[in-house]
């Protein structure tokens, strides 16, 4: 017995880290001769190291507590992080204080605009003295950069880019001194959907950027990246693609019912108003929305009839407070 017995203290000395159960295949596989089974060694193994319960543990330690074993498990902290998340902050623009009446107008639709539409509408922009326009989306078209059915034959790409450029130096002329902001829309979106899938690796050159094709920045026009959050007062200001299915038979009411703020929304091209009275602390209080009009074709090929109407609107703030007028223009007549 001793023999054996100084046999496993001799491994526990030389492998006092080993697993016991590999420790006991390593002490039979060379001491065959002094042991019945490897069964037999593990057990004599783990009782040293008092591994077989507590009774067994305060035996073992008081024989000799030299080989006793652990049992708390030590954890070692590793630094570790969460993922890199690839959620992007949308970005947000809010108009200046000093903008107190702004023209709201978008889904022009270049080249298939509606010119005697967009003179009412400016000449009512001048008689209201606005202090700024907001381009809300879809000034472009961009036709044949579409995924639906088109006539090759219709105006190409870089007709639209020239069409766009007179447009914005046109605006710029007529209000030379106040403020014009342009966001785009889902339709010059096409733009960078058609480079993702036809010439990615242009997709971070500057000179493909949309912005520097249509020379905004020569026309002192400010551009606001596609889908920003734009705010104006206590209102909110959307193209109606970041909101699929709020088109209906009442736009307003859908995007009411979706956004639950006072809203104005592009889009849709067909004039439209709701609002609802809020009950909660305090006060009741009244969330209005409005969708406008367009400004380009009434009756084009794809959807000749339809429930369309030009129209845009003129936003006036008193403090952080907005009242809201939404035109529609019926011919060259503005109701």
């Amino acid at each position: 017995m001793k023999q054996t017995t100084n046999i496993i203290f001799e491994y526990l000395e030389l492998f006092p880290n080993a697993p016991s159960n590999t420790l006991a295949k390593k002490i039979y596989a060379e001491q065959s001769a002094y042991f019945i089974s490897v069964a037999v060694v593990n057990n004599l193994v783990r009782y040293y190291r008092g591994q077989r319960g507590k009774k067994n543990r305060d035996a073992a330690s008081t024989n000799n507590s030299k080989y006793m074993k652990d049992l708390k498990v030590i954890y070692t902290p590793v630094e570790l992080k969460l993922p890199e998340s690839l959620t992007k902050t949308r970005s947000s623009f809010t108009f200046p204080t000093g903008c107190k009446k702004l023209g709201v107008f978008g889904d022009v639709h270049i080249p298939f605009h509606d010119n005697d539409a967009l003179e009412v509408m400016f000449k009512k922009f001048e008689e209201e003295k606005v202090d700024s326009i907001f381009i809300n989306g879809d000034l472009l078209d961009f036709y044949q950069l579409s995924f639906h059915e088109k006539d090759p034959r219709q105006v190409h790409f870089k007709g639209e880019i020239e069409a766009g450029k007179e447009f914005l130096a046109y605006i710029r002329n007529r209000f030379p001194d106040i403020p014009i902001y342009y966001i785009t829309g889902n339709h010059e979106n096409r733009f960078e959907r058609y480079l993702r899938i036809k010439a990615s690796e242009l997709l971070d050159i500057d000179e493909c950027r949309l912005d520097v094709i249509l020379h905004v920045a020569e026309y002192k026009i400010e551009y606001l990246p596609f889908r920003s959050k734009v705010v104006f007062g206590d209102y909110t200001i959307e193209h109606g693609d970041k909101i699929p299915g709020a088109g209906g038979v009442v736009p307003a009411r859908t995007l009411l019912m979706r956004l639950k703020a006072n809203s104005i929304v592009n889009h849709f091209h067909k004039s439209s108003e709701s609002s609802q009275r809020i009950y909660g602390v305090g006060e009741p209080t009244n969330i209005r929305a409005y969708s406008l009009g367009c400004m380009c074709d009434l009756a084009p090929e794809y959807m000749e009839i339809n429930e369309w109407n030009h129209g845009f609107c003129i936003m006036s703030k008193v403090k952080e407070k907005v009242s809201v007028r939404n035109y529609k223009i019926d011919g060259n007549i503005l109701l």
